[in-house]
Order: C-alpha cells, then sequence, then structure tokens
C-alpha cells in the first residue's frame, strides 16, 4: 500500500502534465476554497499507545488560500478519516489533521504546462483524542483550468514533535479560485487571437503627437512641444528693458525730445504685470544733499509724466533717488557731467518663450 502511494505521488503529477499545454498559466494573485483527497502513509512507530502503527488511509477535506504575490502564497488546510485501520489489529481510530502552509511559488516556470511550488506548513494531528504537534515540508504541482478552476497535486511530509515519528502525504486538490489578477488565462489567449482588435489609422496633422480630432491647436509649428490639447507650451521668463533720458543743469523737468523714451516705457507696462522703477541722478556739482533731492525730483517728474501723459497705474511705478553716487561717466569734463544728469526708466516683466524639442 505504502509502496503504490508513493509512486502515486510521483506519477500522477506527470501524467496530468503530459496532457498540458505548454505554457504556465497560473495567475499572479487570487484566493481559493476548495476540497481535496488525499492518501496519507504511517511509517512503523508507536501512534497509539502499544499498537504498532496505523494503516495507510485516505482522508478528505478542504482548503483555503490566498496567492497575495507572484511568488507567495498562505494555506489553510483540514482533513480526516473516521475508520484508519490497525496495521496488526481489528481497531480502528479517528484522524484529524490541521496544517497552515506558506508556500513558495516559481512563478514563470513551467514544468510541462505546470507551476512548481514548494512549501512550509505546521499544524496539529489528532488521532482519537491524542493531540500531535506536527511540522515538514510540501511540494507540489498547480494549473488553471477555465479562468478559475485550480488543480493542485503534491506531496507533504510531516514529523511529530511529541512521539517522534514521520508520516507522509499525496493529495490532490481541486479549489475555485475568486478575486484573481494577473497572468492572462489559455481562454484569454483564444479570445485575443480569434477576436482581433481592429487597428484604426489616427490622423494627425500636424505631427505633434495629439490626433486631430483632439487637437485644439492643429497648426503647432515643426518639432513644437505641446500640452495634451496639442497647444504649443510656453515659459515664463524674466525680462527687464531700460531707457535713459537727460536732463539739463540743475533741472528736473522731462525734455520734449525724450517723449519717445518715456512712451516706450509706458507700452511695454501696458500688460498689466509688469512695474516700472524709475532711477534718478545728478552730476557732483552741489553738495550730496542737494543732489540727493534733485535725483529723487527728477525721477518723481518722470513717475508724474507715466501717469499723467500715459494713464501709467501709480501703483506700478517705484521711484528712486542716487544723486551723485551712481556716475556712468567721469564727472571732470562736461561730457561726463551731461551723461551723469540722467533717469533710468526700467521696465521689469516677464516674456513667453516658445519651448521645443531638444
Amino acid at each position: 500500500m505504502k509502496k503504490s502511494m508513493m509512486t502515486a505521488a510521483v506519477v500522477s503529477p506527470f501524467l496530468f502534465a503530459l496532457s498540458a499545454h505548454a505554457a504556465e498559466n497560473v495567475p499572479d494573485r487570487y484566493g481559493y476554497i476548495g476540497g481535496h483527497a488525499s492518501g496519507y502513509f504511517f511509517y512503523d512507530n508507536e501512534v497509539t499507545g502499544d499498537v504498532d502503527g496505523l494503516d495507510d488511509s485516505a482522508l478528505y477535506g478542504g482548503q483555503i488560500g490566498w496567492r497575495f504575490s507572484p511568488n507567495w502564497s498562505i494555506q489553510a488546510w483540514y482533513d480526516k478519516n473516521d475508520s484508519v485501520d490497525h496495521k496488526y489489529t481489528d481497531l480502528e481510530s479517528d484522524v484529524e489533521t490541521y496544517y497552515a502552509s506558506l508556500r513558495r511559488h516559481f512563478d514563470e516556470t513551467s514544468f510541462l504546462g505546470f507551476e512548481p511550488y514548494m512549501g512550509l506548513n505546521a499544524g496539529e494531528q489528532k488521532i482519537d483524542d491524542d493531540d500531535e504537534t506536527m511540522a515538514g515540508v510540501e511540494f507540489g504541482l498547480q494549473r488553471a483550468f477555465f479562468k478559475h478552476v485550480l488543480l493542485d497535486l503534491g506531496t507533504r511530509h510531516a514529523y511529530s514533535t511529541d512521539r517522534e515519528y514521520w508520516e507522509g502525504q499525496v493529495y490532490a486538490g481541486l479549489n475555485v479560485m475568486f478575486a484573481v489578477s494577473g497572468r492572462e488565462t489559455d481562454d484569454d489567449r483564444r479570445t485575443a487571437t480569434t477576436q482581433p482588435e481592429d487597428v484604426v489609422s489616427v490622423a494627425d496633422s500636424d505631427n505633434d503627437g495629439v490626433p486631430d480630432d483632439r487637437d485644439a491647436c492643429p497648426d503647432t509649428p515643426p518639432n513644437a512641444r505641446v500640452d495634451e490639447r496639442g497647444c504649443q507650451i510656453y515659459k515664463n521668463v524674466d525680462e527687464q528693458t531700460v531707457k535713459t533720458i537727460y536732463f539739463e543743469f540743475d533741472k528736473s523737468d522731462v525734455r520734449g525730445q525724450f517723449s519717445d523714451e518715456v512712451r516706450d516705457a509706458a507700452e511695454s507696462a501696458r500688460d498689466g504685470k509688469s512695474r516700472i522703477r524709475v532711477e534718478g541722478h545728478t552730476d557732483s556739482i552741489g553738495t550730496e544733499s542737494y543732489n540727493q533731492g534733485l535725483s529723487e525730483r527728477r525721477a518723481n517728474s518722470v513717475k508724474q509724466q507715466l501717469i499723467q501723459e500715459y494713464q501709467v497705474d501709480q501703483n506700478r511705478v517705484e521711484t528712486r533717488g542716487y544723486g551723485e553716487s551712481r556716475p556712468v561717466a567721469p564727472n571732470d569734463t562736461a561730457e561726463g557731467r551731461e551723461q551723469n544728469r540722467r533717469a533710468d526708466i526700467i521696465v521689469e516683466g516677464e516674456r513667453k518663450e516658445a519651448q521645443f524639442k531638444d
């Protein structure tokens, strides 16, 4: 009996595998519940008082498990037989087993269409009223059928830590899978083969990667970077322009010949976001305190013209006076002093810069 069961444990998976397809098809993640039949073989030892051993027997039960990653799963197992014969007497015993297993699956490995696994288990075996703690190893093969059916063939060998003996088991389980995710099944592959998706050619007139039916900007320039709507992407770049006007000696009135510079500064600030800073300067003739006041008057004179003649918002115009402290030319010549009697009109803002692919 024992020999025949050992032969079945080795041969059965091969026989099933020979009829299977070549590709392993067990999903990566799933829960399952099912039933099984198993054959137990008890090695010669004293397991029930003075009786020497139990006869090889069939046990039946159920299992539930969860494969939580492509490589690992857990399982709870129960089986029972109420009439296990003793080897050398007419007595019978009730045998129940409970196991919890941690299994390592060899994902992407196929043995004639079956996926192999190995595991560690621990549990309890009850023979009549005697409880024994069991621990051991298991090896097996699995294959999925009809999307949600899982065949499980394997063998388990466990050791009794209480009575110090080994026992073996071969099993065949049939499970129903649920919450399946991961690898496609044979049915999926057949469906994909028999019902190919239609290939649709999508027009993209400006070659920006966005189909014409979703392109809100169909005429973008070549190689432009675009958003999901197909419109050119722009980057905000800080920009500064400077206009300079000059004053007569000891004067702060803006001369008419510099009206264009003031108007251009006002035009640059019409976007509503730019700000204008007017910086007044003088030459070195006169005291520092007098020149400081003169530079401030020159800056204010420009500000008033921006506000009154060109309707620039006064809150967007700032003035600063630097007196004689920032010359741009030497003050020991008439030409140099003329260049230092000035006001710089600085417009600070942003401009949009079109982005292109490298």
